[in-house]
């Protein structure tokens, strides 16, 4: 079992240093094509993703962090939220639930939150799952006040509306709720140290 956990673990890292060369490709493909929108969304995501690796977070959420973002990245640059009426919600709950996780990770890290990792009992579980549920929920009502300021003041077509910003914060929600399950299953099986660690 100790061996395939390695081996899972080994791929997760993989996988996450893999999303770090395409955030790294995507960039230099937005400054060849000249988008500075694109050129923008890039950098900033190569820099986000930054912060697991350095940081030595856990390597599943590591991953997920990273290819979610690039995935919500890509859909604007491909104009996928004007055309696929669906992808909105989809990528609301993916890309809110792991940087959600990450977020609680980073918090953690850093002793800003009480430590919750390890077998414990349940209500540090529940606190676990709140603390991921509230903080995905604060970063969904963040990105709704850039897309009011994005489009409203700086005229930047975006789909917004009532409708439209219930809809994101609902599927913020559930992408959180179930990132909180993750990390609870996560930090219950004990990974805590090195970059299968849940605070550090």
């Amino acid at each position: 079992m100790d061996t395939i956990t390695k081996r899972a673990l080994g791929t997760a890292g993989i996988a996450g240093d893999l999303a770090r060369v395409a955030a790294v490709a995507a960039l230099l493909w937005a400054i060849m094509a000249q988008s500075p929108a694109n050129i923008a969304r890039f950098a900033v995501v190569a820099l986000l993703l930054l912060i697991p690796r350095i940081t030595g977070l856990a390597r599943p959420f590591d991953a997920a962090f990273g290819w979610t973002l690039i995935l919500a990245t890509a859909a604007s640059a491909a104009g996928w939220y004007q055309t696929i009426a669906w992808i909105d919600w989809v990528i609301h709950c993916v890309t809110t639930g792991a940087v959600a996780a990450m977020a609680v990770l980073v918090l953690a890290r850093y002793d800003l939150v009480p430590s919750l990792h390890g077998p414990g009992p349940r209500r540090n579980h529940a606190a676990l799952i709140l603390l991921t549920t509230a903080t995905g929920l604060s970063i969904g009502v963040v990105w709704e006040f850039y897309e009011w300021l994005a489009s409203e003041i700086f005229g930047i077509t975006m789909v917004v509306g009532y409708t439209d910003t219930i809809a994101d914060l609902a599927m913020d929600g559930l992408g959180s709720i179930i990132a909180g399950l993750a990390l609870t299953a996560w930090a219950a099986r004990g990974f805590t140290r090195h970059r299968a660690s849940l605070g550090g």
